[in-house]
């Protein structure tokens, strides 16, 4: 796959894996509040970008509580950020075999599904995220991008109106949001025409133009159904909006 295809934002299960940390060995045991001091630890190493020290810290979080889902769901973000999806999708597995509603850890292996394309598995554990906990806004777009990157505009449309019901400014707090997903070119333009009609429908015309603006970056080609749709009724007298029928 071409790298400009994964614009849009994770299969083999390894027995175990060995942390070469530092001559010390890793604690075995230890307070509750040691393992939160290693867990935040590596949050903040993660939000850096320091992947490797990240996972460090949740080695020594994991030995310390075998048992957190949460510690091994973000020792599967720390390997999927590094491009590593092998481990990601193990820690993952992991996070939800020790806690089976834990939404999160669905969310996180669908997007490994997604990035190594097994649309049916991805669309299965969105779902499955969404049932666990019907806010879950990320669930509703991500599931809506899979959905046209399968070419099923119409439950695509769904849950990205549904994820924007839920939230409009979702996209502009978490822009890389989408970023792990593997869109084709043939996709993207159908995908950020539709996130305009989306904006337009709410009356919204900067939005709208802004996707709109995405959509030809992408080859949209299509203009005339600004015309058309009836989205797009109470925004297409706007000077900004007739500058895509020219």
């Amino acid at each position: 796959m071409k790298a400009k295809e994964k614009s849009f934002l994770f299969l083999v299960l390894a027995a175990f894996i060995f942390f070469s940390f530092s001559c010390a060995p890793i604690k075995k045991t230890g307070s509750e509040s040691e393992f939160t001091r290693h867990l935040n630890s590596g949050i903040n190493f993660l939000h850096q970008g320091n992947y490797e020290l990240a996972r460090q810290e949740f080695a020594m979080a994991i030995n310390l509580n075998k048992k957190s889902a949460r510690a091994h769901n973000f020792m599967g973000l720390a390997y999927f950020r590094d491009h590593n999806y092998e481990y990601a999708e193990m820690y993952f597995q992991k996070a939800i075999k020790l806690d089976p509603k834990f939404a999160t850890g669905y969310l996180n292996l669908a997007g490994v599904y997604a990035l190594e394309e097994l649309y049916p598995k991805a669309i299965e554990y969105y779902q499955k995220a969404i049932s666990l906990s019907p806010n879950l806004v990320s669930a509703y777009y991500s599931l809506g991008a899979v959905y046209f990157q399968t070419g099923d505009k119409e439950k695509g449309t769904y849950y990205l109106t549904k994820g924007l019901e839920l939230d409009p400014n979702y996209l502009d707090q978490h822009a890389d949001s989408l970023a792990g997903l593997p869109m084709k070119g043939s996709a993207l333009p159908e995908l950020y025409f539709s996130f305009a009609k989306l904006y337009a429908s709410r009356g919204d015309v900067d939005k709208t133009v802004e996707y709109l603006n995405k959509a030809r970056q992408y080859g949209f080609k299509d203009w005339k159904r600004i015309e058309i749709d009836p989205e797009f009724s109470t925004v297409r007298e706007d000077v900004r909006i007739k500058e895509f029928l020219k």
